[in-house]
């Protein structure tokens, strides 16, 4: 199973393309191939089509688009229950921007499903790293970091941005010494090498997300 994470919908249309060159032979397509908007499918319409023979294929290929608009009943479902059920179907589920509060259901697959991340619209900054920080959510976090990184961002500029926000933020004296002291410990491992730059920013970013 894949998510795939972003606003670059020709880069996810070419994922997908991959996908199909691996599963079946064009001709096949129509006998192996379905779309879904999330908003618009039920249990019965993904069951019917997780229930469906792959035709001179190894596996069928569904696409579940705007995934965080599954109903609740299908999200239970494609939590417990889905990768059981999806012996000869490859799923691939698609989320446009990350929220910005914190979804149980986004957490749960990115943990079950092998994640792509592409490029979101509109500039990433510090600014909004921090907002997703200050309301705990790390899985957006972790999201707009790795497009600060994509988009060739320095961890030196990052973390600096984030000191500014994340300082200007705090609501009270010891929340400020607890983001002092983080920062602090993340600088020390960028400028002693101790630590790749991406993974010394993630851990920082888990950290402040608690």
């Amino acid at each position: 199973m894949y998510l795939l994470i972003g606003e670059d919908e020709l880069a996810k249309q070419e994922k997908i393309q991959s996908l199909k060159k691996q599963l079946f032979p064009p001709e096949l397509e129509p006998f192996n191939y379905d779309v879904f908007s999330a908003k618009e499918l039920t249990l019965p319409l993904l069951t019917q089509a997780l229930g469906r023979i792959p035709v001179r294929a190894k596996n069928r290929l569904l696409v579940i688009k705007d995934m965080l608009k599954l109903k609740s009943a299908l999200q239970e479902y494609c939590v417990n229950h889905l990768k059981a059920q999806a012996e000869k179907s490859t799923i691939v589920f698609d989320v446009g921007r990350m929220p910005e509060e914190r979804n149980i259901f986004l957490s749960h697959m990115l943990k079950i499903t092998e994640v792509a991340h592409f490029k979101t619209a509109g500039s990433v900054n510090a600014f909004s790293l921090a907002r997703a920080i200050e309301k705990k959510n790390a899985d957006s976090a972790l999201v707009l970091l790795a497009d600060l990184f994509k988009a060739g961002e320095k961890a030196e500029r990052i973390l600096g941005g984030l000191r500014y926000q994340l300082v200007k933020q705090s609501s009270t004296l010891e929340d400020k010494r607890k983001k002092v002291n983080f920062l602090l410990e993340t600088d020390v491992n960028l400028k002693t090498g101790k630590l790749k730059p991406e993974f010394a920013l993630e851990m920082l970013v888990v950290k402040l997300c608690r």
